[in-house]
């Protein structure tokens, strides 16, 4: 059986019932048109795989293994379209075509289902300098191939976020940019498949995700070497896992907490004259909590054991203790500040600091307070049984 695909370098209509009607106009008015640079790229990748039809000899048994039902290939393709008839290996080549089709951001649809297989769009991330390149050298690089202000690109990438810097490319293309990033500005940067988007179907059911099936050499590429690159503005997509970073923005979350905890029951006892055995235990509760704060702090910033210890005792003596407190709430502030992760004293979103640990689910600073307050719960009921 003779498989038929169609190869369109070209935008196709979003509705799938209207590709193959699509087709059959363009194919007669491209007919004398030499193939786009994508369709020859194609051509080209494809042929080294599977060798064209007539390029075997005279008596040549190694024909009879050519998956190709015509030759040779490169008059099939014309203008933004091509096609190609396959008529033996079908599993084989035929996830091959699909694959570098889409690195190629051609369009493939089967003529015997009407299935449209759409090119994957890909995007290029920012990850920071190459390892052992100064901030400030590749901010510098970096600034002038982006064409953005050379202070943005300092913070960006002092601030160790991942950054969306372009999508909606082919993967050949994204390769060339990630190549520019690499050799122009100092930087490690990407690739990464974007979401698919939804086509209208036309009733036919396509074959599964055959293109998977298919082994992944390096992606197909089309000419690069002059290739200019044209990027979008920045766009924060991650941050890239910091343990320090994350030690120093749970420190600041514990003192936060503790500080605000501190001041409720300050409220409670001075202004509206509550005492109770809870009250106690509440206040060893958020003593502890900045004890752990500052001791996180010290974690982050490479503290020497004796200090932090002497600094971690402080955090129980009332008075002293809240302003060891905030002193740490502030100094960690100033830690994420001086690394680009804020510009500002305020607390970091939390899935910001479950991506600076590299963590899912509940913060551990979250999971201490939630303890703390059960113990003290838990301390302040037997203090007043043991009284009673």
């Amino acid at each position: 059986m003779t498989y038929l695909l169609h190869i369109v370098a070209r935008e196709v209509p979003a509705n799938d019932a209207e590709v193959l009607p699509f087709l059959e106009q363009i194919a007669g008015a491209t007919i004398s048109i030499a193939p786009s640079q994508q369709l020859k790229s194609f051509r080209d990748a494809i042929l080294k795989l599977f060798p064209c039809l007539t390029s075997y000899g005279a008596g040549d048994k190694a024909v009879e293994n050519c998956p190709w039902a015509d030759g040779p290939l490169a008059d099939n393709f014309k203008g933004g379209y091509g096609s190609v008839a396959i008529s033996r290996r079908h599993d084989e080549v035929i996830p091959h075509v699909l694959r570098i089709a889409s690195d190629l951001g051609v369009t493939v649809v089967d003529e015997q289902n009407g299935a449209v297989h759409r090119p994957q769009a890909y995007q290029v991330v920012l990850e920071g300098p190459l390892e052992g390149v100064e901030v400030e050298v590749a901010a510098t690089q970096l600034a002038e191939l982006m064409n953005q202000p050379l202070p943005q690109m300092v913070l960006l990438l002092h601030s160790r976020r991942r950054t969306l810097v372009k999508k909606g490319l082919t993967r050949a293309q994204a390769e060339v940019y990630v190549t520019a990033l690499r050799e122009r500005a100092s930087c490690r940067a990407t690739v990464s498949a974007e979401p698919r988007k939804a086509a209208v179907k036309n009733g036919h059911k396509a074959p599964g995700n055959i293109a998977s099936r298919a082994p992944s050499p390096p992606p197909a590429r089309v000419a690069q070497v002059h290739q200019a690159t044209s990027f979008d503005q920045p766009e924060i997509v991650g941050i890239e896992p910091d343990e320090q970073m994350f030690q120093a923005a749970e420190s600041q979350r514990m003192a936060a907490a503790s500080l605000v905890g501190s001041m409720v029951l300050l409220v409670l006892f001075m202004v509206l004259r509550i005492k109770s055995p809870f009250m106690m235990s509440f206040a060893l509760a958020m003593s502890a909590l900045g004890a752990m704060a500052v001791i996180r702090l010290a974690q982050a910033i490479g503290s020497g054991l004796l200090r932090t210890l002497v600094f971690a005792m402080l955090a129980f003596v009332p008075g002293p203790g809240t302003l060891m407190v905030a002193w740490t709430y502030f100094r960690a502030a100033g830690v994420l500040k001086e690394n680009g992760l804020t510009t500002r004293n305020s607390l970091l979103d939390a899935d910001e600091v479950r991506e600076l640990g590299g963590r899912d689910g509940m913060l551990p600073s979250t999971k201490l307070l939630l303890a703390l307050l059960v113990l003290a719960a838990v301390g302040g009921y037997a203090f007043i049984n043991q009284i009673l």
